[in-house]
Protein backbone atom coordinates (compact mmCIF):
# COMPACT_ATOMS: atom_id res chain seq x y z
CA UNK A 1 0.00 0.00 0.00
CA UNK A 2 1.23 3.33 -0.71
CA UNK A 3 1.27 5.82 1.91
CA UNK A 4 -0.85 8.97 0.69
CA UNK A 5 1.48 12.27 0.34
CA UNK A 6 -1.59 14.41 -0.28
CA UNK A 7 -3.66 15.69 2.70
CA UNK A 8 -6.60 14.10 3.33
CA UNK A 9 -10.22 15.62 3.13
CA UNK A 10 -10.38 16.43 6.91
CA UNK A 11 -7.05 17.94 6.37
CA UNK A 12 -7.94 19.79 3.60
CA UNK A 13 -10.24 21.52 5.69
CA UNK A 14 -13.26 19.97 4.73
CA UNK A 15 -16.79 20.82 6.57
CA UNK A 16 -19.52 18.54 6.28
CA UNK A 17 -22.34 20.62 4.62
CA UNK A 18 -25.87 19.33 5.26
CA UNK A 19 -28.92 19.78 6.88
CA UNK A 20 -27.76 19.50 10.50
CA UNK A 21 -27.90 23.09 12.19
CA UNK A 22 -31.01 25.29 13.37
CA UNK A 23 -34.32 26.18 12.62
CA UNK A 24 -36.97 23.14 11.27
CA UNK A 25 -34.77 21.80 8.63
CA UNK A 26 -31.94 20.77 11.51
CA UNK A 27 -34.74 19.40 13.40
CA UNK A 28 -35.82 16.98 10.63
CA UNK A 29 -31.83 15.60 10.18
CA UNK A 30 -31.75 15.33 13.40
CA UNK A 31 -34.33 13.22 13.78
CA UNK A 32 -33.63 11.07 10.77
CA UNK A 33 -30.06 10.35 12.21
CA UNK A 34 -31.91 9.43 15.40
CA UNK A 35 -34.11 6.68 14.01
CA UNK A 36 -31.13 5.88 12.19
CA UNK A 37 -28.98 4.88 14.89
CA UNK A 38 -32.21 2.93 16.52
CA UNK A 39 -33.30 5.89 19.05
CA UNK A 40 -36.81 6.72 19.22
CA UNK A 41 -37.11 10.55 20.21
CA UNK A 42 -39.45 10.92 23.02
CA UNK A 43 -42.56 12.98 21.73
CA UNK A 44 -44.73 15.50 23.76
CA UNK A 45 -48.03 14.31 25.17
CA UNK A 46 -51.17 15.14 23.52
CA UNK A 47 -52.73 16.39 26.66
CA UNK A 48 -49.27 18.76 26.98
CA UNK A 49 -49.23 20.90 23.78
CA UNK A 50 -51.67 23.66 23.47
CA UNK A 51 -51.69 24.74 19.43
CA UNK A 52 -53.18 28.39 18.86
CA UNK A 53 -56.24 26.58 17.28
CA UNK A 54 -57.31 24.78 20.98
CA UNK A 55 -56.43 27.84 22.94
CA UNK A 56 -58.53 30.24 20.51
CA UNK A 57 -60.99 27.56 21.34
CA UNK A 58 -61.13 27.77 24.59
CA UNK A 59 -61.25 30.95 25.06
CA UNK A 60 -65.19 32.63 25.97
CA UNK A 61 -66.54 34.57 23.18
CA UNK A 62 -70.19 36.90 23.30
CA UNK A 63 -71.38 33.75 21.29
CA UNK A 64 -70.40 31.14 23.73
CA UNK A 65 -72.06 33.23 26.61
CA UNK A 66 -75.03 33.93 24.97
CA UNK A 67 -75.63 30.10 24.25
CA UNK A 68 -74.56 28.98 27.45
CA UNK A 69 -77.25 31.81 29.45
CA UNK A 70 -80.03 30.33 26.76
CA UNK A 71 -82.61 28.19 28.64
CA UNK A 72 -81.67 24.46 27.49
CA UNK A 73 -83.63 22.94 24.67
CA UNK A 74 -86.02 20.07 26.30
CA UNK A 75 -84.90 17.07 25.18
CA UNK A 76 -86.75 14.53 22.57
CA UNK A 77 -88.61 11.97 23.61
CA UNK A 78 -88.26 9.89 21.21
CA UNK A 79 -84.99 9.46 18.88
CA UNK A 80 -85.67 10.32 15.31
CA UNK A 81 -82.82 8.91 14.09
CA UNK A 82 -80.97 5.38 13.95
CA UNK A 83 -77.43 4.73 14.42
CA UNK A 84 -75.49 3.52 11.36
CA UNK A 85 -73.22 0.66 11.90
CA UNK A 86 -70.61 0.67 9.17
CA UNK A 87 -70.81 -2.07 6.53
CA UNK A 88 -68.92 -5.32 6.99
CA UNK A 89 -67.86 -4.46 3.48
CA UNK A 90 -66.44 -1.20 4.98
CA UNK A 91 -62.68 -1.34 6.07
CA UNK A 92 -60.87 1.15 7.54
CA UNK A 93 -58.43 2.68 5.33
CA UNK A 94 -54.45 2.37 6.38
CA UNK A 95 -51.45 4.78 5.14
CA UNK A 96 -49.59 2.63 3.12
CA UNK A 97 -46.04 1.85 4.60
CA UNK A 98 -42.92 3.17 2.88
CA UNK A 99 -41.05 0.98 0.97
CA UNK A 100 -37.69 0.50 1.84
CA UNK A 101 -34.64 1.95 -0.02
CA UNK A 102 -32.54 -0.92 -1.43
CA UNK A 103 -28.93 -0.35 -0.77
CA UNK A 104 -27.04 0.53 -3.92
CA UNK A 105 -23.83 -1.03 -5.28
CA UNK A 106 -21.51 0.61 -8.25
CA UNK A 107 -18.03 -0.56 -10.02
CA UNK A 108 -16.07 1.06 -12.57
CA UNK A 109 -12.42 1.76 -13.45
CA UNK A 110 -11.06 5.76 -13.65
CA UNK A 111 -12.94 8.93 -13.95
CA UNK A 112 -16.43 8.76 -13.99
CA UNK A 113 -20.36 9.89 -12.56
CA UNK A 114 -22.80 7.75 -10.67
CA UNK A 115 -26.12 8.68 -10.20
CA UNK A 116 -27.87 7.80 -7.43
CA UNK A 117 -31.64 6.43 -6.55
CA UNK A 118 -33.23 8.84 -4.13
CA UNK A 119 -32.62 8.31 -1.05
CA UNK A 120 -35.89 8.96 0.85
CA UNK A 121 -35.74 9.07 4.54
CA UNK A 122 -33.34 6.42 4.94
CA UNK A 123 -29.10 7.27 6.08
CA UNK A 124 -26.47 5.53 4.34
CA UNK A 125 -23.07 5.66 4.97
CA UNK A 126 -20.68 4.74 1.73
CA UNK A 127 -17.82 1.64 1.55
CA UNK A 128 -14.98 2.41 -0.59
CA UNK A 129 -12.29 0.50 -2.46
CA UNK A 130 -9.65 1.50 -5.25
CA UNK A 131 -6.82 -0.69 -6.45
CA UNK A 132 -4.78 2.24 -8.00
CA UNK A 133 -1.86 3.62 -8.14
CA UNK A 134 -2.52 7.33 -7.47
CA UNK A 135 -5.41 9.46 -6.35
CA UNK A 136 -8.67 8.52 -5.60
CA UNK A 137 -11.01 11.83 -4.87
CA UNK A 138 -14.76 11.07 -4.26
CA UNK A 139 -17.22 14.04 -4.65
CA UNK A 140 -21.02 14.01 -3.26
CA UNK A 141 -23.03 16.18 -5.78
CA UNK A 142 -26.21 18.26 -5.60
CA UNK A 143 -29.13 18.18 -7.68
CA UNK A 144 -27.64 21.21 -9.57
CA UNK A 145 -24.47 19.43 -10.48
CA UNK A 146 -22.50 21.22 -7.29
CA UNK A 147 -20.14 19.29 -5.13
CA UNK A 148 -21.11 18.87 -1.67
CA UNK A 149 -18.43 17.29 0.10
CA UNK A 150 -14.84 15.61 -0.39
CA UNK A 151 -15.45 12.14 1.04
CA UNK A 152 -12.53 10.59 0.09
CA UNK A 153 -8.83 12.04 -1.04
CA UNK A 154 -6.34 9.35 -0.86
CA UNK A 155 -3.71 8.01 -3.18
CA UNK A 156 -3.24 4.92 -4.10
CA UNK A 157 -5.06 1.46 -2.69
CA UNK A 158 -7.64 2.52 -0.15
CA UNK A 159 -10.83 0.64 1.82
CA UNK A 160 -13.10 2.79 4.00
CA UNK A 161 -16.24 3.92 5.25
CA UNK A 162 -17.43 7.81 4.38
CA UNK A 163 -21.04 8.91 5.84
CA UNK A 164 -23.07 9.69 3.04
CA UNK A 165 -26.26 11.86 3.64
CA UNK A 166 -25.69 12.43 7.46
CA UNK A 167 -26.72 16.16 5.99
CA UNK A 168 -27.60 16.93 2.55
CA UNK A 169 -28.92 14.08 0.68
CA UNK A 170 -26.64 13.64 -2.66
CA UNK A 171 -28.20 13.29 -6.06
CA UNK A 172 -24.81 11.65 -7.51
CA UNK A 173 -21.28 10.61 -7.01
CA UNK A 174 -17.77 12.48 -8.73
CA UNK A 175 -15.38 9.86 -9.12
CA UNK A 176 -11.70 10.56 -9.95
CA UNK A 177 -9.39 7.58 -9.92
CA UNK A 178 -7.31 5.82 -11.93
CA UNK A 179 -7.46 1.91 -10.97
CA UNK A 180 -10.93 0.28 -10.48
CA UNK A 181 -13.37 1.13 -7.63
CA UNK A 182 -16.64 -0.10 -6.18
CA UNK A 183 -19.21 1.69 -3.88
CA UNK A 184 -21.44 0.38 -1.95
CA UNK A 185 -24.20 2.14 -0.09
CA UNK A 186 -25.33 0.57 3.39
CA UNK A 187 -27.79 1.79 5.72
CA UNK A 188 -26.60 3.05 8.98
CA UNK A 189 -27.84 0.74 11.31
CA UNK A 190 -25.82 -1.80 9.94
CA UNK A 191 -22.54 -0.27 11.53
CA UNK A 192 -20.55 -1.36 14.48
CA UNK A 193 -21.73 -0.19 17.96
CA UNK A 194 -19.63 0.80 20.73
CA UNK A 195 -21.30 1.06 23.98
CA UNK A 196 -18.25 2.69 26.04
CA UNK A 197 -18.45 -0.73 28.16
CA UNK A 198 -14.52 -1.70 27.31
CA UNK A 199 -12.46 -0.63 24.34
CA UNK A 200 -12.92 -0.89 20.67
CA UNK A 201 -10.49 -1.23 17.99
CA UNK A 202 -10.70 -1.01 14.33
CA UNK A 203 -9.12 -0.50 11.15
CA UNK A 204 -8.82 2.26 8.32
CA UNK A 205 -11.65 4.42 7.90
CA UNK A 206 -15.04 3.59 9.66
CA UNK A 207 -18.17 4.90 10.56
CA UNK A 208 -19.47 3.60 14.12
CA UNK A 209 -22.12 4.10 16.35
CA UNK A 210 -21.97 5.35 19.67
CA UNK A 211 -25.79 6.59 20.49
CA UNK A 212 -25.97 6.75 24.64
CA UNK A 213 -22.01 7.01 25.34
CA UNK A 214 -21.57 10.63 25.46
CA UNK A 215 -23.75 12.35 28.39
CA UNK A 216 -22.39 15.32 29.72
CA UNK A 217 -18.54 15.28 30.43
CA UNK A 218 -17.02 12.38 28.63
CA UNK A 219 -13.38 12.06 27.95
CA UNK A 220 -12.24 8.93 25.71
CA UNK A 221 -8.41 7.40 25.40
CA UNK A 222 -7.61 7.27 21.33
CA UNK A 223 -4.96 5.65 19.55
CA UNK A 224 -3.43 5.29 16.28
CA UNK A 225 -0.64 3.82 14.45
CA UNK A 226 -0.87 4.54 10.93
CA UNK A 227 1.20 6.85 8.77
CA UNK A 228 -1.20 9.11 6.81
CA UNK A 229 -4.07 11.34 8.35
CA UNK A 230 -6.17 10.51 11.46
CA UNK A 231 -9.31 12.09 12.34
CA UNK A 232 -12.64 12.06 13.78
CA UNK A 233 -15.95 13.57 13.54
CA UNK A 234 -18.56 13.52 16.11
CA UNK A 235 -22.25 13.84 14.78
CA UNK A 236 -25.07 14.36 17.21
CA UNK A 237 -28.28 16.32 16.83
CA UNK A 238 -26.16 19.43 15.49
CA UNK A 239 -23.20 20.46 13.31
CA UNK A 240 -20.36 17.55 13.33
CA UNK A 241 -17.51 18.22 15.74
CA UNK A 242 -13.89 17.66 14.30
CA UNK A 243 -12.84 15.89 17.72
CA UNK A 244 -8.82 14.88 16.42
CA UNK A 245 -6.76 15.98 13.26
CA UNK A 246 -3.35 14.54 13.82
CA UNK A 247 -0.94 12.64 11.01
CA UNK A 248 0.73 9.68 12.01
CA UNK A 249 0.72 7.87 14.90
CA UNK A 250 -1.58 9.04 17.75
CA UNK A 251 -1.90 8.47 21.53
CA UNK A 252 -3.89 10.92 23.30
CA UNK A 253 -7.23 12.00 25.56
CA UNK A 254 -9.90 14.03 23.94
CA UNK A 255 -13.63 14.93 25.09
CA UNK A 256 -16.73 13.25 23.58
CA UNK A 257 -19.25 15.44 22.80
CA UNK A 258 -22.75 15.13 24.58
CA UNK A 259 -24.93 13.74 22.70
CA UNK A 260 -22.85 12.40 20.24
CA UNK A 261 -24.95 9.29 18.10
CA UNK A 262 -22.36 8.70 15.10
CA UNK A 263 -18.28 8.78 14.55
CA UNK A 264 -17.02 8.81 11.43
CA UNK A 265 -13.20 8.13 11.81
CA UNK A 266 -10.78 8.67 9.07
CA UNK A 267 -7.54 6.19 9.52
CA UNK A 268 -4.60 4.27 7.40
CA UNK A 269 -3.84 2.45 10.31
CA UNK A 270 -5.12 0.62 13.31
CA UNK A 271 -7.48 2.68 15.84
CA UNK A 272 -8.78 2.21 19.44
CA UNK A 273 -10.99 4.18 21.54
CA UNK A 274 -11.98 3.75 25.02
CA UNK A 275 -13.51 6.01 27.84
CA UNK A 276 -10.61 6.96 30.02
Amino acid sequence: MRTSTLPSSTALGRRPHGRLGSGAIGALAALALLTACGVTPATPSDESVTTPEVAAEAEPTEQNVAESSAPEAAAPTESTSESVEPSPDEETETAPQPEPIEPQSFSGSGSDVVMLEPLGDGVFYATVTHDGSSNIALWSVDENGQNIDLLVNEIGTYEGDVALNFGEDPAALRVEADGGWTIDLVPLREAPRWDGSSAFEGHGGTILIVEGVADGLTPVALTHDGESNFAIWAWGEGRPDLIVNEIGAYDGTTLLPDGSLVLQITADGGWSISTD
